[in-house]
């Protein structure tokens, strides 16, 4: 196969090869060489450039490595499980292995992850290839061995390995990376095959990592030392406190949004719609935040073991006021305050803003306060110690948002936030019930990248707490 795709030359084959080749970084000779060490994508790349392995001993490599990671266009979070979990699902489907699980970038809960590769379990390695080769939901595939298959689905390259279960943990914590973290726990304990990620570590002579946490600076240190502390987790999670209906610009009913968060098994949730000022195509007017009331008490009565709050998201002006009347806000549960606007303002003005709706006594969550969207546009450039510092002070919490666009806080700004005393949520920021479970997920799997503990998530705790933490806030009024 390999001879054809030089002969062709490279017409064909993993996107990383055939890239090497055009910019003139690696000759068909030199692409056997990687080829025969396994190098066929930029994750694979990556971690021999962070080995200094001599397949990879080349100075351009280097050069061309960050070439090609500069000129993707990495999907979204979200977008990347689009892609995965209809393979994840169609390959466990084929009944031949015995567990399967996303891996790289998209198990580290990267913003925009630029490898979509799994790693799946099971006593024959090559027979579950050779299932997974036929998947209708590849239209392509760029490479084929016993325990490997590089194929197209939707555009995108998905690399799936297949090993038994001895090397299973060697292959998910290599694949999972990041390179550099991988190549120092390597030089630790060698190549040998471990079942378990904990074998790894513990080979190595180094306390378990969370795949969350492998970025983060100065963590194999940590691990050298001592047990890294608990994580928050999914389950730790008992409600939802951000999400939309189609009383603003959700696209699903507030029945429906209900419904779906009583079988998510939440003990409370707020429904939290757009404000009027906000840009959404459809808000809250004074009317339509009564009807909704309405529409709320009727299905406290269907959902008795469910509290639902009644709140709101309410915009924050251009002179840091909220655009909810007080005597509105004081008879909701919650209020969220959201900067939507950038409105050309300078890091001075858009802080003052933030920081005065932050004192504002019935402002209960700042959400999405970085304001970003992912891949298209940055974080709002503010002075994040005085907004920390103003949060804890007040007890007004920071959201992490799951939904794919925001993520944030992001990893380093939630573990910035949480060690200067701040109490954070984790919401999910939803507008379809579908995908309510999924957006809480990527907002803890953000959380966890920040090194968020239960104890500092204001929805890990009983009802009871989350609406004290609110009263408290309102009493200084």
């Amino acid at each position: 196969m390999w001879g054809q795709w030089i002969a062709r030359p490279l017409s064909t084959g993993p996107f990383l090869l055939r890239r090497l080749h055009q910019l003139g970084a690696a000759d068909p000779e030199r692409i056997d060489t990687l080829t025969q060490d396994g190098i066929l994508t930029l994750a694979d790349l990556e971690l021999a450039l962070a080995e200094g392995r001599s397949s990879a001993d080349v100075p351009s490599l280097r050069t061309f490595a960050e070439t090609i990671a500069n000129q993707q266009d990495p999907p979204g979070l979200g977008r990347a499980h689009d892609i995965l979990d209809p393979v994840l699902a169609q390959l466990t489907q084929t009944g031949e292995l015995e567990s399967l699980v996303a891996s790289g970038d998209v198990r580290r809960f990267v913003a925009q992850p630029g490898h979509l590769v799994a790693v799946g379990l099971s006593a024959d390695p090559s027979r579950a290839i050779a299932a997974a080769a036929t998947l209708p939901g590849f239209t392509a595939v760029v490479h084929r061995s016993r325990r490997r298959l590089i194929a197209m689905c939707q555009e995108h390259e998905v690399d799936l390995r297949v090993v038994t279960r001895e090397e299973y943990g060697s292959v998910l914590f290599m694949t999972t990376g990041p390179a550099d973290h991988v190549a120092a726990v390597l030089r630790r304990r060698g190549r040998r095959l471990c079942s378990t990620e904990e074998e790894v570590y513990a080979h190595a002579g180094i306390h378990y990592v969370p795949p969350e946490m492998r970025d983060s600076p100065g963590v194999l240190d940590e691990a050298l030392a001592g047990p890294l502390p608990r994580l928050v987790a999914r389950a730790d999670i008992r409600g939802d406190l951000h999400m939309h209906s189609t009383y603003s610009d959700g696209r699903d009913a507030l029945r429906e949004m209900i419904a779906e968060c009583h079988t998510l098994g939440y003990e409370y949730i707020a429904i939290t719609d757009h404000s009027e000022h906000a840009s959404a195509f459809h808000t809250l007017n004074l009317e339509s935040l009564h009807r909704q009331g309405d529409e709320i008490a009727a299905l406290r009565e269907q959902y008795p073991g469910m509290a639902i709050l009644h709140g709101i998201e309410a915009d924050i002006l251009s002179d840091g006021n909220v655009d909810c009347p007080d005597e509105i806000m004081a008879t909701l549960d919650i209020v969220l305050a959201s900067l939507h606007e950038h409105g050309g303002d300078s890091r001075r003005k858009l802080t003052t803003r933030l920081v005065k709706a932050i004192r504002h006594p019935l402002v209960s969550v700042i959400t999405h306060p970085q304001n970003q969207i992912v891949g298209h546009r940055p974080p709002y450039d503010m002075d994040y110690d005085a907004i920390y510092e103003a949060a804890a002070e007040t007890g007004t919490a920071l959201e992490i948002d799951g939904a794919p666009a925001h993520l944030d806080l992001d990893g380093a700004h939630a573990r910035a936030a949480v060690e200067r005393g701040v109490t954070v949520t984790i919401d999910s920021d939803c507008h379809r019930a579908r995908w309510l479970d999924r957006q809480l997920a990527f907002g803890v799997g953000t959380a966890r990248r920040g090194r968020v503990e239960p104890r500092h998530v204001l929805n890990t705790r009983p009802l009871a707490d989350v609406r004290a933490f609110f009263a408290r806030k309102r009493s200084k009024r």
